[in-house]
C-alpha cells in the first residue's frame, strides 16, 4: 500500500500561492519581454524587429540569457514614444 505523503510536497517546500506572495518587491522593478510583448499587443516577430534596429527599452541580459527591462527604462521609452497630435 503507497503511503499517504507520496503525492504531497516535502515539509520544506512551501506552496507556489505562498512563495509568490512572499517574492521580493524589488523583482517588481523589472519586466520580462513576454510581458511587454502582451502590454503592448505585439507580436514576437514585431519585437525582435525593433530589437534589430535598437528601437526597443535598454535591455539588460541575465547570466541565464534571458532579457530584463528596468520598470524606469521602459516607462521612459513609452514616455518618449508620445506624439502630441
Amino acid at each position: 500500500m503507497a503511503s499517504p505523503r507520496r503525492n504531497q510536497p516535502a515539509p520544506t517546500q512551501q506552496p507556489r500561492k505562498q512563495r509568490a506572495a512572499t517574492a521580493d518587491p524589488a523583482d517588481d522593478e523589472w519586466l520580462t519581454v513576454p510581458e511587454i510583448i502582451k502590454n503592448l499587443k505585439l507580436k514576437r516577430r514585431t519585437w525582435q524587429h525593433w530589437r534589430s534596429t535598437g528601437k526597443t527599452p535598454p535591455l539588460h541580459r541575465l547570466p541565464s540569457g534571458r532579457y530584463r527591462v528596468h520598470r524606469d527604462d521602459y516607462q521612459a521609452w513609452l514616455d518618449g514614444l508620445r506624439v502630441d497630435a
